[in-house]
């Protein structure tokens, strides 16, 4: 199936390297939601200029994450708690999954429509770009915003990110 490419961002910003990422509630100790929310909404804003996407337009768009690895640091904070007995603090548990930034980006944007996160084996990219296209063949969405990460490993590199919202270009 050829996809359409209709916007696309990424991060760090190509015309603003040293970028921060922006704060978002509930989501502490790591860049990695950052980092996913920041590329998305980039990616949306570009398209639609503020949230949330029209009524008609968010039940019918899908979203996509294939990352290269998951959120490495609140996992070792989690390993660190369970290492040394403590509790593990619940915002990390809420955190540590994936989807919950995607979650984030569904609910101020209005996204309704199908939710896929997935480890990428390879360019993370081209593993989005597969399953936006599988969920555009099956007609489960008209659109895809589709976010491929390469997150860092520590506190002070949150990685790289690209979002790309993908259509058939079809009417």
């Amino acid at each position: 199936m050829e996809l359409t490419v209709e916007t696309r961002a990424q991060w760090p910003p190509p015309d603003d390297p040293a970028a921060r990422l922006p704060e978002v509630p509930r989501f502490e100790t790591s860049a990695f939601a950052p980092l996913l929310v920041a590329v998305g909404e980039r990616c949306l804003t570009d398209r639609y200029g503020t949230p949330p996407l029209p009524p008609d337009i968010g039940p019918r768009t899908a979203l996509v994450l294939a990352a290269t690895r998951g959120d490495m640091v609140t996992q070792t904070a989690i390993d660190d708690a369970v290492a040394g007995r403590r509790q593990v603090p619940k915002p990390l548990l809420f955190q540590n999954v994936p989807s919950t930034a995607l979650g984030h980006l569904s609910a101020v944007w209005g996204l309704t429509g199908p939710l896929v996160a997935t480890l990428a084996i390879g360019d993370p990219l081209a593993a989005a770009r597969g399953t936006a296209a599988r969920l555009l063949a099956t007609g489960d969405a008209d659109q895809v915003l589709a976010i491929a990460a390469d997150p860092g490993d520590g506190p002070g590199t949150p990685g790289t990110a690209w979002a790309h919202l993908f259509t058939t270009g079809n009417p």
